[in-house]
């Protein structure tokens, strides 16, 4: 077949969230980063090398096909009217699934890329753990777990969309303050704090990442919710000293690298957790605002009661599914805009 390639520096392309450019290969391992273009012609496929993730595509605004890359000629359509388009392109699965490649598009021989729409005027971030990711919230509770995750679905993008803002999304399944769901105690491995300053997720701690350049995606506002891993042992919970010291010592790394952009502390979602996290955290954010830190929030989310009940989540009190993720984005959506001004 005969196409015309359209490389991954193309100026018409559009890339949200982590990403690391260059002229040839755009890369990611976050999840939920995603590509926007507008383009003519009928056809339109995608050189994208990624064999553990699962992708979504919508052409024109219609509902989202799920996928897995093919390579240089992964299809993500054909038989369109001619004249013009439009893709959003989207990561599915979370970052530890591996690594993202995109090498360009590629279309009918006579067809082109056209410029960008533009960007919407705002930004968010999250950052958090399965449930930031949307573990969980796509299929039967019994199906494998890379497969029911729609990381664009989480409430995080959700909330992004109601203030109508792009997103970066930084979720990573089992990953707590200090404790990490399969870890030992006490936890040694990599926690939040630790991978946040990185481009792409990785579970070692190594001075030989990439390191993010938050210019490369400016962003307006930040949401952290963590901590249900850190309690999710039953045998064993984290000592106050211990996870106040991580929780702040988390904060003051987001806020390093982020100097003036507001920071907004999550209650975790679950409402099994013991009073004592949301205690602990309000605590750490506290203690940061008195130290001079006057961009930081915190939002409860079960205070007065919880907000989710069992049909929210996916037969297991933890992990939201589509609906209850919205329920959480409605909840915050006036929260978050009267915070960041909006």
């Amino acid at each position: 077949m005969m196409v015309r390639k359209i490389p991954a520096n193309a100026s018409g392309i559009q890339y949200f969230g982590r990403w690391e450019k260059s002229p040839a290969t755009c890369r990611c391992a976050q999840g939920a980063t995603y590509i926007k273009a507008n383009f003519t012609g009928h056809l339109l496929m995608a050189d994208l090398i990624d064999p553990g993730n699962w992708w979504r595509v919508s052409i024109d605004d219609r509902p989202f096909r799920r996928f897995r890359p093919q390579g240089e000629n992964t299809l993500l359509a054909e038989d369109l009217p001619a004249g013009k388009h439009k893709v959003l392109l989207v990561r599915s699965t979370e970052g530890y699934m591996g690594i993202s490649e995109f090498r360009g598009f590629s279309l009918a021989p006579n067809e082109t890329l056209l410029p960008p729409a533009p960007p919407k005027a705002r930004s968010l971030e999250f950052i958090g753990d399965s449930i930031t990711a949307g573990a969980k919230n796509d299929g039967p509770p019994d199906a494998p777990y890379e497969d029911i995750e729609d990381n664009d679905m989480a409430y995080g993008p959700q909330l992004a969309r109601m203030l109508d803002a792009e997103y970066s999304v930084l979720g990573k399944s089992g990953e707590g303050v200090i404790h990490n769901w399969d870890e030992d105690w006490p936890g040694h491995g990599v926690h939040t704090a630790d991978r946040y300053p990185w481009t792409f997720y990785s579970d070692k701690k190594s001075s030989a990442h990439h390191l993010w350049n938050p210019q490369n995606f400016p962003i307006d506002g930040i949401l952290i919710s963590l901590g249900t891993n850190d309690f999710g042992n039953d045998k064993h919970h984290p000592e106050r000293n211990d996870f106040t010291r991580g929780y702040k010592n988390l904060l003051q790394t987001v806020r390093q690298i982020n100097p003036h952009i507001p920071i907004i502390v999550i209650e975790p979602v679950p409402s099994w957790l013991p009073h004592e996290a949301r205690q602990w955290i309000k605590a750490a954010v506290n203690e940061c605002k008195a130290r001079g830190d006057s961009a930081l929030y915190f939002i409860p989310l079960n205070e007065e009661k919880p907000l989710l009940d069992a049909n929210d989540y996916a037969g297991d009190n933890t992990h939201p599914l589509k609906n209850g993720a919205k329920k959480i984005a409605l909840y915050l959506k006036d929260k978050v805009a009267e915070i960041l001004g909006w």
